[in-house]
């Protein structure tokens, strides 16, 4: 278990960028926030190494926001003011409303002006990532050769499209109730009931006449999946007992595995390639500011 975000014993000194100074506990607050999301990418590590983890992962993002701050205040970015506005109307409806500046307990927003401040913020961010990370779109040989390269990536596993019938249960008095009963309308359709009529009277879950959709390995409880992947078109399958109840699945249609064509997908290789580039370009350009900032460790603040 990697637990809890805790400092315990470690020191966390201030970072202090060109003149802007990050304090201590802006730093530990950042590595809070990131801590669950590092531990997912770290299973089995101790607290401890996760933690310096986060902290190091916090320093990272706060020098680099402090150097685009620092960068945008430079170039004089202008903020239109109506945008400004728009997004502070929507940050409060996001957050509470009135009562946002309570609720969020962020230390870097504490009232209306520190928040159009961050706002503001954000915004010269957008111009200085924009300017700064312009390039050309991939091309279309750039997605060809990463289409050929990663063919698991667009390979559309076997899919099913289904309907079912529930009888939904809890205790163990109702499964067995939900059984009786769901092998008496498995009956009714042998002798030729219509399956949607049937579900329209009876099922616990009517909605959309039983059709769960197209769905692929991974979407249903593992007992309603292994049970629906065995039928084959137009079968029914025989009572399948799931945490929800007891079902009766009928199998419309299995969609084959199948690489999706590059025609349907250009667009959107394309789109992803050139994202890819205007983010190395960024970090490159993050790159140079850090070569050229003094950024210390500092204490006492």
């Amino acid at each position: 278990m990697a637990g809890r975000f805790e400092i315990g014993k470690m020191v966390i000194m201030s970072i202090k960028i060109n003149d802007q100074v990050i304090p201590d506990w802006a730093i530990e607050r950042q590595a809070e926030a990131l801590y669950e999301n590092v531990a997912k990418g770290m299973p089995g590590k101790p607290r401890e190494i996760i933690t310096m983890s986060a902290l190091d992962l916090a320093k990272e993002r706060l020098i680099d926001q402090a150097l685009m701050a620092q960068e945008s205040r430079k170039r004089k970015y202008q903020v239109d003011g109506v945008e400004l506005q728009k997004r502070i109307k929507l940050w409060l409806k996001q957050n509470g409303g009135k009562k946002a500046f309570e609720k969020i307990n962020n230390p870097m927003i504490k009232n209306h002006e520190d928040l159009k401040r961050e706002l503001s913020d954000q915004m010269r961010f957008n111009q200085l990532l924009e300017e700064e990370s312009q390039c050309e779109d991939a091309s279309d040989e750039d997605a060809i050769k990463y289409y050929e390269e990663r063919p698991e990536l667009f390979r559309m596993e076997e899919q099913l499209t289904a309907s079912h019938l529930l009888k939904m249960a809890k205790s163990e008095e109702e499964f067995d109730q939900a059984l009786q009963q769901v092998e008496e309308w498995r009956k009714r359709l042998k002798k030729g009931e219509d399956f949607t009529e049937l579900v329209r009277a009876e099922s616990d879950d009517k909605g959309n006449d039983g059709n769960l959709g197209t769905f692929g390995r991974g979407r249903m409880v593992p007992e309603f999946e292994k049970a629906a992947y065995a039928l084959e078109p137009g079968e029914l399958s025989e009572p399948v007992k799931t945490q929800f109840g007891w079902h009766l699945i009928q199998l419309h249609e299995r969609v084959p595995e199948k690489i999706t064509p590059f025609d349907e997908i250009k667009q959107k290789v394309v789109q992803y390639l050139t994202e890819r580039k205007k983010d190395k370009i960024f970090e490159q350009f993050l790159d140079g500011l850090k070569a050229e900032a003094k950024i210390d460790e500092v204490s006492g603040i």
